[in-house]
């Protein structure tokens, strides 16, 4: 009886011992299974970040409403990061891109800039420019006019060449038929005699690269004067030749 006894509690010990054994295997098994899932959760969490941070694009944006005009100042942009295939063409990246730029069109807080939005600070206007605004009549500007547009504005008589009145000059602000220039004194007095003579018309360039034309208007009065000053020239050459007093 006393070696059944050992023989069974040899048996239960092995027994004990196995379940031991099992146990701990499906333990490390287990423990073993989840640190691989999480690590491979996280590697593919950091791909998955990775791979957003890569599709990820910073561009230069208003943080306030800009008027046309107004000089490309830093502190008027941000720089934020926006998916890329959100990124127009032609965006900034960069506020030092904005060095010694004005701002040719009307943004919006918020708004990405473009390049194209933008204009060499001194060709906008000169120190003796004023702002001139302009009522046009109907059909005298191009549907693709707005604000930032560089035009020449030309002169429409009958039976006589179109001069150009005003060249290569920037709208600034458009409200229906109305638009608003720089204009220094001459282009002011050119454009007030002009629009007595015929109808005024814009003609737009394609963009700001392209060469100024020539201006070749001529005002009336200024003709009168030459002509004037012409025949007071023959007059007094004709007194000298008779000799005249």
């Amino acid at each position: 009886m006393s070696y059944v006894r050992q023989t069974r509690l040899g048996v239960s010990k092995k027994i004990v011992r196995y379940v031991i054994i099992a146990l701990l295997f499906v333990l490390i098994s287990t423990a073993s299974f989840v640190f691989l899932s999480n690590r491979t959760g996280t590697m593919i969490e950091n791909n998955n970040t990775a791979s957003k941070e890569q599709n990820m694009m910073n561009v230069v944006r208003a943080n306030r409403n800009i008027q046309a005009g107004e000089i490309a100042d830093a502190i008027k942009f941000e720089v934020v990061a926006v998916p890329a295939e959100l990124v127009p063409s032609g965006a900034l990246s960069s506020v030092m891109q904005l060095q010694n730029k004005r701002v040719s069109v009307e943004i919006s807080h918020k708004e990405i800039l473009l390049q194209g939005d933008l204009v060499e600070a001194g060709d906008w206007y000169e120190d003796g420019d004023r702002l001139i605004e302009h009522t046009f009549q109907d059909g005298t500007i191009p549907l693709t006019v707005e604000v930032g547009s560089i035009v020449d504005i030309k002169l429409f008589r009958v039976k006589s060449q179109d001069n150009v009145v005003i060249t290569k000059t920037v709208v600034i602000g458009k409200a229906e038929q109305t638009l608003s220039f720089y204009l220094n004194e001459t282009e002011q007095e050119n454009i007030k005699e002009a629009s007595t003579e015929g109808q005024l018309f814009l003609v737009q360039y394609l963009d700001k690269s392209q060469g100024a034309s020539i201006a070749t208007y001529k005002p009336s009065y200024s003709q009168g004067n030459k002509a004037m000053e012409m025949k007071a020239s023959y007059n007094f050459e004709d007194r000298n030749m008779s000799g005249g007093e």
